[in-house]
């Protein structure tokens, strides 16, 4: 239905106004001024210059019985030039500053202000990532994202870390729980029971840009595996090449799509590189890529027009990704195509409104209180260290044999102290639960290759040697049950043999909770026991591994024997 009322709206604007708009709308909500006449008849008559001249001239004649009859004449320069930004893998701020957003904000909204040939797109993985966006579930980012004026934001795959329910609360009409107000897109999130996709999207989006029509496609890339098993459960992602020729032929041929750009939660060189060889109807003008958090600018060379792709690493020398196109209106194709990438020195001042939005949330007391407990400090500077003792409180905490995590969960470092409950966050920002299951010694043994790869990490006591699974240096028992347990994230996934075991749980432990707890109780015994000419956790951090256990190793001793 939805699809519908775009098509209806789209088509009567190209017919009763030829797309003489001068500001950018788009056209799912755009009205035209005229439709609501009670009279049809009208007339529109468009000259267009040989291909020598520089302008072009429409003149648009509606007869209306009211007033006898109105003309207007519009002219508009010959090339025209799009400016599309990007904005990917943000993450809440996690790897540049919540504060840059402003920045960010007062540049885009500049542009859009100053120019009518803009547009913005947040191309996945926004929100997640920092206590600031995590805490609020990104309603934070929604309303930034309202007042620099986004048109589109492309689901990514760490969009559905929260559950994909959280994502929707922005499109649901309730004002209470925050509502964006740009549309949600994927175009190849589909229902493994239906195929439809999902109920708060659109797979693209349509603008009219001072007569021109820009379709935006959204896709996610073939990322499903990077996503905790039960939060994708009853979706697939459909083929990226496939749903982007789909769409650029549906946007050509049902909206007289003038330039066509895909917004991709994904690079991979060889779908860029199918994409730029499509042609005719299936054309496609530009790409924006993000998951992978590469800077990249650059174009695939093809007949006419290049096409160029671009995405940005999402760290202060690579903030925005941009393309420049220039439209031959009489022509009709793309003259000039080119990307790069914009850094923090790109932008000047900060913008009051987005600090404000920031200021509101950021004070919130509640807020304040959870981010600033002040925690013992982590026991490792070494994110593989880090990832072995989270796998250890895992075997301690939920009092089983074995523990497991994945190698990739610990992602920034802090950078000063205390260590609180913000930088936690940081550190760990996924709400992984742990589940359990029993596994024989010969599954374990099998266990070995992914240990051994360090794809998934085990706690401080097992080792691996020739295929063999060890517990302090001795081997497992072929035959014996042992429990193991590991984060949601990697215990679904059906090529680690965790679900192949007996008795599957899903406890009521997070990873962060338990991460948390251990550092509040070690902080407790870091108090008692300084007088005892003992050093607190944070005495401990070296950039030298060896050191590093050692002196965990025998801090943890100290730590379990009492409690």
């Amino acid at each position: 239905m939805k699809r519908l009322l775009i098509f209806v709206v789209a088509l009567s604007l190209t017919l009763l106004m030829t797309g003489c708009v001068l500001s950018t709308s788009t056209l799912s909500t755009t009205q035209s001024t005229t439709s609501s006449s009670n009279t049809d008849s009208s007339s529109t008559t468009t000259t267009l210059p040989s291909s020598s001249t520089t302008t072009s001239t429409i003149t648009t004649t509606t007869q209306d019985t009211s007033t006898g009859g109105t003309v207007t004449t519009i002219t508009y320069d010959r090339y025209q030039t799009f400016e599309l930004y990007s904005m990917n893998d943000f993450h809440g701020g996690a790897y540049s500053d919540i504060e840059t957003l402003s920045k960010i904000g007062e540049f885009l909204k500049y542009k859009k202000e100053s120019t009518n040939h803009t547009l913005i797109i947040a191309n996945g993985d926004i929100f997640q990532g920092t206590a600031f966006s995590n805490y609020y579930h990104g309603r934070p980012i929604i309303d930034i994202f309202n007042e620099i004026g986004f048109d589109a934001f492309v689901i990514g795959n760490h969009e559905f870390d929260w559950g994909i329910d959280e994502i929707a609360k922005y499109n649901d009409d309730n004002l209470d729980n925050g509502e964006a107000e740009f549309p949600f897109l994927a175009a190849n999130i589909l229902s493994t029971s239906n195929d439809e996709a999902l109920d708060f999207t659109e797979p693209y989006t349509v603008h009219n840009i001072n007569g021109v029509i820009v379709g935006v496609i959204g896709v996610i890339g073939d990322v499903i595996n990077s996503i905790s098993a039960s939060r994708v459960e009853g979706y697939y992602f459909d083929n990226v090449y496939e749903t982007v020729r789909q769409y650029a032929y549906e946007l050509r041929t049902s909206f007289g799509a003038d330039i066509v750009v895909a917004a991709i939660h994904e690079y991979n060189a060889s779908t860029n590189s199918s994409i730029a060889a499509l042609t005719g109807d299936y054309r496609v003008d530009a790409i924006f890529n993000g998951h992978t958090h590469q800077n990249m600018e650059d174009i695939i060379s093809r007949n006419g027009a290049p096409l160029p792709y671009a995405q940005a690493s999402n760290n202060s020398s690579s903030l925005l990704a941009k393309i420049t196109l220039v439209y031959d209106r009489v022509n009709q194709t793309i003259t000039t195509a080119y990307a790069e990438t914009l850094s923090e020195s790109d932008f000047s001042s900060s913008d009051p409104a987005v600090n404000t939005i920031i200021n509101t949330y950021s004070t919130d007391p509640t807020y304040v209180s959870f981010i600033n407990e002040e925690l013992a400090y982590i026991p490792y500077s070494d994110k593989k260290l880090l990832a072995k003792w989270a796998a250890s409180i895992i075997r301690d905490y939920v009092d089983i044999d074995f523990g497991f995590v994945n190698s990739g969960g610990f992602r920034v470092l802090p950078s000063g102290s205390p260590f609180t409950m913000g930088d936690l966050v940081q550190l760990y920002p996924f709400d992984n639960f742990i589940k359990t299951s029993q596994l024989t010694g010969a599954q374990l043994n099998n266990m070995c290759y992914v240990i051994e790869s360090n794809d998934v990490v085990a706690d401080d006591t097992v080792s691996c040697s020739n295929g063999v699974f060890k517990q302090n240096g001795v081997s497992v028992v072929s035959s014996q049950l042992y429990t193991v347990g590991a984060v949601d994230y990697i215990f679904d996934k059906t090529n680690y043999g965790f679900l192949q075991g007996l008795n599957i749980t899903q406890t009521e432990y997070l990873m962060r909770d338990l991460l948390a707890d251990y550092l509040r109780e070690s902080k407790e015994v870091n108090s008692s026991i300084v007088d005892n000419n003992y050093y607190s956790t944070i005495s401990f951090v070296s950039d030298n591994p060896i050191f590093n256990f050692v002196c965990s190793t025998y801090y943890q001793d100290i730590f379990k024997s009492i409690v």
